[in-house]
């Protein structure tokens, strides 16, 4: 019987067999067969033969034990915890950083210095003199008082102390060198200047500055001024240190430096100017060997400008008698308050190549000066710069509406200046300019406190022009006669000379002698001639300034008695008085007040005297 026929039969039941079927069947064992040459699978490898810590992908922490992960900083703390963090450009300490956040706003965070871990700082404590020694032992208590007014956080004045530490090794192994050039004469005068201006790099620092060198700002002191000779610049190589104590600097002249270097020394700069330096140099004239002196400036370029945009905070950019590159421009310094763009002296410009080279000055500064964007601008200074145009973005209104101050003084402007944007213009200054008439726009308030229009072309004012103090008209060929009386009305008003015109050239009695009858010349003549010597400071030299007021061309009649009465009292003056008289003479700078000075004095001194009548006129024959 096979195996299968048992199993198909039937079996007789039994108190046990239900006892069984009761019981779930086991499982089957299939068996299969296998193909002849496949292997068995292997066995599989444990997971933790894979598994690493996560710290261990990460980038390796840098010498300030901050690990950079795509860009962004992260410290370690304690709790095993990974923060975002970045510096506070207000302290230099790192602070917890939200991703969303373009500044800190979190917790300073402090590393320990064991375990090099990080952890959020609870309590700032203040600065202390005793902390200040510990790095710098020859501190005054002055300068450790001026250093704790700018650093009066423990941990921010230990962060810098610590910088300073390190950098005074540079400075002590740094060779001082004197640059040296074939033409330029050197004396000991500069050589003993250029160890000072080393000594005092040296203090500034440590920052241990002179109290004059000091900058403040609402009573607190923010750091330090430095003036920087560049002719004679007495370090070869740039240094790699960061002075952070000077917030104002002045270079001066042409000298030997890497831009890109050079201003990463000085990253908290809010004030920068750039001016020339007059040096001697030797030269040749009509085969004599001379020494001239020459103006040494420094030259900027586009390189220069792009380092000027990386000063985060420069509020002040002062740019006198430079050379300009025709690829310089001040255009994208945004954060700019003030902006000079001048020139403090005449260049000669006696030879046709000068000439060339100076009207190429002009036409780079004219591009130089681009202020599209500048929104922040409030001091503007282009005098005696040569341009004719204004510059782009003046009138716009977003850069026009916040202008307080605004000098174009020397320059030949073909277009008379609107002000109908510039709301908050404080000071105008449009002297020699070429001005045909008013700006228009002038009104009781704009400018708010000073109009310069000296030495133009101006022959009457507006009736709609309020004239107050503050104005100056004065060197303009005013000959209106409603505008010169409105003259007179706004000196008594306000006690200034808004104008005065040329000075006579005549030296003679003849200037107060007009109209005088034929009698009385003889004796006024003599009169003249006892106060007249060859002296500027003669009497009647100093009366002859009294041509210029506006007084000597409407109420000449009038001014002229004054003068003679003047005379009259000042010849039979006494010491004492004529002593006081001279003193207003001497001092007074108006001509308009020194005569009604010199009269009031001479009634305070005799209060009986009178003005003397009008000479009498000549008598006319009767008629029989």
């Amino acid at each position: 019987m096979s195996i299968a026929q048992v199993h198909s039969q039937p079996r007789a039941t039994s108190s046990i067999d239900a006892t069984l079927d009761a019981v779930p069947p086991t499982a089957a064992v299939v068996v299969r067969t296998i193909a002849e040459g496949i292997r068995p699978p292997a066995t599989q490898p444990s997971l933790d033969n894979y598994v690493t810590n996560a710290r261990a992908i990460l980038p390796q922490v840098n010498s300030e034990g901050l690990r950079v992960i795509s860009r962004r900083t992260y410290a370690d703390l304690v709790n095993g915890d990974l923060v975002p963090v970045a510096v506070d450009p207000a302290t230099g300490l790192y602070r917890a950083r939200r991703p969303s956040e373009l500044l800190p706003s979190g917790p300073v965070m402090l590393r320990d210095v064991d375990s090099g871990l990080w952890y959020a700082r609870e309590v700032a404590e203040p600065t202390t003199r005793e902390q200040i020694r510990k790095y710098l032992p020859d501190t005054t208590d002055e300068d450790a008082d001026a250093f704790i007014a700018r650093f009066d956080d423990k941990d921010v004045a230990e962060l810098e102390l610590k910088h300073i530490q390190l950098g005074i090794a540079q400075l002590d192994s740094t060779r001082f060198e004197m640059p040296f050039s074939r033409a330029r004469i050197t004396s000991d005068q500069e050589f003993r200047a250029a160890w000072n201006m080393w000594t005092t790099l040296r203090q500034l620092y440590k920052w241990q500055g002179q109290p004059d060198q000091r900058v403040y700002r609402d009573g607190r002191l923010v750091g330090f001024k430095l003036e920087i000779d560049l002719t004679i610049w007495p370090v070869a190589k740039p240094l790699s240190l960061k002075f952070g104590s000077v917030v104002s600097l002045t270079l001066r002249g042409r000298g030997r430096l890497d831009p890109d270097v050079f201003c990463a020394q000085f990253p908290n700069l809010e004030t920068l100017t750039i001016t020339s330096q007059v040096i001697e140099v030797e030269g040749r004239f009509q085969g004599w060997n001379v020494i001239e002196r020459v103006h040494s400036k420094f030259s900027l370029d586009s390189r220069f400008a792009e380092q000027l945009k990386k000063f985060p905070r420069l509020q002040r950019l002062h740019l006198q008698d430079c050379e300009l590159t025709s690829d310089f421009s001040v255009r994208g310094l945004a954060r700019l308050h003030e902006l000079w763009l001048c020139n403090t002296f005449e260049p000669p410009v006696n030879s046709l190549h000068m000439q060339m080279q100076h009207q190429e000055q002009v036409t780079f500064l004219q591009v130089a000066a681009d202020l599209r964007g500048m929104t922040e601008l409030r001091v503007l200074d282009l005098s005696r710069t040569g341009i004719h145009l204004l510059p782009s973005g003046l009138e716009t209104i977003d850069v026009a509406s916040k202008l307080e101050v605004l000098r174009l003084g020397g320059n030949p402007l073909a277009n008379s200046l609107s002000l109908e944007n510039m709301t908050a213009l404080q000071e105008l200054d449009l002297s020699n300019t070429r001005l045909q008439r008013f700006p228009e726009g002038i009104t009781d308030r704009i400018p708010a406190k000073e109009l310069n229009l000296a030495d133009n072309h101006i022959r009457s004012i507006p009736e709609s022009v309020e004239l107050r103090a503050g104005f100056n008209l004065i060197g303009n060929p005013v000959t209106d006669p409603a505008s010169l009386r409105r003259l007179i009305r706004a000196r008594v008003e306000t006690g200034t000379d808004i104008w005065l015109g040329q000075e006579s050239s005549d030296v003679s009695a003849d200037l107060w002698l007009r109209n005088v009858p034929q009698e009385q010349i003889a004796e006024k003549q003599a009169l003249w001639d006892r106060h007249n010597a060859a002296m500027p400071l003669a009497v009647t030299g100093i009366l002859r300034r009294l041509s210029r007021t506006p007084e000597f061309h409407v109420e000449r009649p009038l001014l002229q008695r004054r003068v003679w009465w003047f005379l009259e009292i000042y010849d039979g003056a006494d010491v004492n008085e004529r002593a006081r008289l001279d003193a207003i003479l001497h001092t007074e700078t108006s001509p308009g007040r020194m005569l009604d000075r010199l009269e009031n004095e001479i009634r305070s001194y005799d209060g009986g005297r009178q003005n003397q009548p009008l000479h009498p006129p000549s008598k006319r024959p009767r008629l029989e």
